[in-house]
């Protein structure tokens, strides 16, 4: 059936229904080779061709970044390898916080600055030193005076040769010790049955008293709270101190003091 429908539409071409395809179709292929549609689809050609074109651009750019920052990375990792600083540490005695770090090519450091702050934030510039000479691995060290009992925050920053950059150490806190003059009164010395002195502490701390025989000998060891200002410390002398001279020494974390005393 389907096949004689087919036959007999091919051969009434006049019929309604071939009349009406044709007169659909006609339309749109004329339509199709219509120089609007012709224009219409060069410019969605061309704007695709546009959009490749850009794609394969913004892949250059980003590949040249790429190479870019890979080659700045690189140059900076070997700036920080010569401007690596090991072993930096301080201490501080005697009034004096001292600081020592070791550097690994020593060859392409100018120099050094020492920088000290007491909040951690602001810091500045106490000391310029300048690189020695020796090539690869060379020992600093640098002495800065301790005016306070205060905890003191220092860093360095290390001068490259032909280098613009600016590279710092790590940052290492010191507490500062010291050294007090007449901080430690010994009331009535020779003393016979109890040792009193007068101790002026700048905070309020804990002092460890310790008392020796001229042998080495500990006899009292004992610790205190102290008060910010002056403290009045009596220690009972026991019979088994014979009369002689002993030495009285106050340690904390700022200062330690020692003062000789007699026993009668």
């Amino acid at each position: 059936m389907f096949i004689l429908r087919l036959c007999h539409r091919k051969n009434n071409p006049a019929s309604p229904k071939n009349s009406d395809k044709r007169s659909v179709l006609i339309p749109l292929l004329q339509e199709h080779n219509s120089p609007v549609t012709l224009r219409k689809l060069q410019k969605v050609r061309k704007n695709r061709s546009v959009h490749n074109s850009t794609l394969r651009k913004m892949k250059k750019i980003v590949t040249l970044l790429l190479i870019g920052f890979s080659i700045t990375t690189q140059s900076l990792n070997a700036q920080l390898d010569l401007a690596f600083v090991s072993n930096f540490s301080g201490n501080s005695a005697n009034s004096c916080n001292r600081l020592s770090w070791t550097i690994a090519s020593n060859q392409s450091i100018s120099g050094f600055e020492v920088e000290k702050s007491t909040n951690g934030k602001d810091f500045k510039t106490i000391a310029v030193l300048g690189a020695t000479e020796k090539f690869n691995t060379e020992n600093y060290t640098y002495a800065d005076t301790a005016i306070s009992a205060d905890k003191i925050m220092y860093r360095l920053r290390v001068l490259i040769r032909r280098s613009q950059n600016d590279f710092y150490s790590r940052i290492i806190l010191v507490q500062s010790k010291i050294k007090l003059d007449d901080n430690v009164r010994i009331i009535g010395n020779p003393v016979s049955d109890k040792l009193s002195f007068n101790y002026n502490s700048t905070e309020v701390q804990q002092a460890a008293i310790k008392i020796y025989s001229l042998t080495g000998k500990i006899l009292i060891d004992q610790k205190i709270n102290s008060f910010k200002g002056n403290n009045l410390i009596t220690l009972p002398l026991s019979s088994g101190f014979s009369p002689g001279i002993y030495v009285l020494e106050i340690n904390t974390d700022i200062s330690n003091q020692t003062l000789k005393f007699v026993k009668q």
